[in-house]
């Protein structure tokens, strides 16, 4: 059970996003390790992954294994699923992830799979919302869950038009999730935040005319070509004041657009391209954010980036990197 808000401790979360624990034994041990080490070490009231958690081939025992961590370390869990769950030929399919996670007692995915009003069925594996409340039993915050999928389906391509596009092209967030969302928010009287792995296409808006709050990109925006109305659903409601990714592993800024936080969650993962293999910087910059609920429903701020909370590991980091085919120390 998630602890409720009280009016002198907000509810202290960890986001972690793009581990990408793959079949590279020395990135998958070394990630496993950072990861159990900072939510002992940082206590939080829950965790969040926000896609891309258990990736490549052969991947059910990685899965498994990630899930019984989790379960071992007793916080409350909350997964968004990312376009490299199931995409290997020798992956599990996403559906199968979603149902290992489940096995975890602590996992807040629900039992149901999400449907509109109606009864319809919501596309997409993990559609979900966490609420979170205070010690009155005031719903205080929501995390919204939604499913970005992978690519878009030869289907969508032939009927919007990208059949011959040159390019993979991303998938988009369906009209029925949109349903499911405003659904999901609309009698809410506290603000929402929502995780989806791919950006909204108004992402490259954000980053183009917006106001900076903090971080930087040293990439571009990796979004979907087709825009199915998320953002101006969001605009309509009012609710959600923030819409947090990852997928783009060396960004890692808040835009303020239109009175919504755009945000990349902090790259996690030692198996993901990194600043140094890029040549973009001197160290690696893998870690995660922090996101402190208050009981007015407002979020603070805050990340650990690995190399600065663990020197001591510093050796073992720049080894995996060099030899990702060897088991971490």
């Amino acid at each position: 059970m998630i602890r409720k808000i009280t009016k002198d401790r907000p509810l202290k979360v960890l986001g972690f996003t793009d581990t990408h624990l793959d079949g590279w034994p020395g990135c998958y041990r070394m990630t496993s390790k950072l990861l159990r080490e900072t939510i002992e070490t940082e206590k939080p009231d829950l965790v969040v992954f926000v896609g891309d958690n258990v990736t490549g081939g052969d991947n059910r025992g990685r899965a498994e294994e990630f899930t019984r961590m989790m379960t071992e370390l007793g916080v409350p869990w909350a997964p968004a699923i990312g376009n490299h769950e199931g995409d290997n030929p020798e992956s599990i399919t996403r559906e199968e992830m979603i149902s290992i996670f489940m096995t975890s007692p602590n996992c807040q995915i629900p039992s149901v799979t999400a449907k509109l009003a109606d009864g319809t069925d919501v596309w997409g594996v993990a559609n979900y919302s966490v609420p979170l409340y205070n010690e009155e039993g005031k719903l205080c915050h929501r995390f919204v869950f939604v499913d970005g999928g992978d690519g878009m389906s030869e289907e969508d391509k032939e009927r919007l038009g990208f059949k011959d596009y040159p390019r993979f092209v991303y998938d988009f967030i369906k009209p029925n999730q949109i349903a499911w969302y405003r659904e999901e928010i609309r009698n809410d009287e506290c603000p929402s935040t929502i995780f989806c792995h791919i950006p909204l296409p108004e992402h490259e808006e954000a980053v183009a005319s917006g106001e900076l709050l903090a971080g930087y990109n040293l990439e571009g925006i990796c979004c979907p070509r087709y825009n199915s109305g998320m953002f101006e659903a969001i605009m309509e409601e009012g609710k959600t004041k923030a819409f947090v990714v990852g997928h783009d592993h060396i960004n890692a800024s808040r835009y303020l657009y239109k009175g919504v936080q755009f945000i990349y969650n902090r790259m996690s993962g030692l198996s993901s391209y990194n600043v140094v293999s890029k040549k973009l910087a001197d160290k690696l910059m893998q870690g995660c954010s922090i996101y402190y609920i208050h009981e007015d429903g407002h979020v603070e701020f805050d990340e650990i980036i690995y190399e600065d909370r663990y020197p001591q590991y510093h050796d073992d980091i720049y080894a995996v990197i060099r030899t990702p085919d060897k088991p971490a120390s």
